[in-house]
């Protein structure tokens, strides 16, 4: 019985011991190109799309539309963040053209002009908020969502609501939370 157990070992080819140096090489060549294609796509990705404007060519000042907003001859002041206030989210309805009501949900974010204090912005809050729910509701929903309105809606509610706790109270007014159903 001996004879046949050792028959049947040697007759069993052994599988020849695989190098690991090939699949280091395959995963180190996978992950450098992906790596790669995630940099490449970070960085020309906006230009691409059409993304890759800066912000003062997307918006034009007041100054520039003709308007007589409130300038402020700043200069590179307007690219001070001074402290800011993230106001509760605004839930209204709004009625559209067909006649259906629909949710609208909105945040706001306050800049507070400089020399203006925490405390004296929030005593108004409630005037700014007043005045972004009374515009909201004013406006029909199908302005209020149309990709083509966006920046006026966003620009007359940031004046209603810098109005109503005074423009020097406020350096400058964000939509950051904009959803409606």
């Amino acid at each position: 019985m001996e004879a046949e157990d050792s028959e049947h070992s040697v007759s069993e080819p052994k599988a020849p011991k695989k190098s690991g140096l090939g699949l280091v090489l395959a995963t180190v060549a996978v992950t450098v190109l992906v790596t790669g294609a995630a940099v490449a796509g970070t960085l020309f990705g906006p230009v691409l799309l059409g993304r890759g404007k800066s912000a003062e060519h997307e918006e034009p000042s007041a100054k520039e539309k003709g308007g007589k907003g409130k300038e402020k001859e700043k200069g590179k002041e307007d690219d001070k963040i001074g402290e800011s206030v993230e106001f509760p989210p605004i839930m209204v309805d709004a009625r559209a053209e067909n006649g259906e009501l629909h949710h609208i949900k909105l945040v706001i974010v306050v800049e507070i002009a400089e020399g203006t204090k925490k405390e004296e912005l929030m005593r108004y809050a409630p005037r700014g908020r007043e005045a972004a729910v009374g515009y909201m509701r004013s406006e029909s929903f199908d302005k209020l969502v149309a990709p083509a309105n966006y920046t006026d809606v966003r620009t007359e509610l940031s004046k209603k609501f810098a109005e109503a706790v005074g423009e020097d109270k406020v350096s400058r007014v964000l939509v950051t939370d904009f959803v409606a159903q």
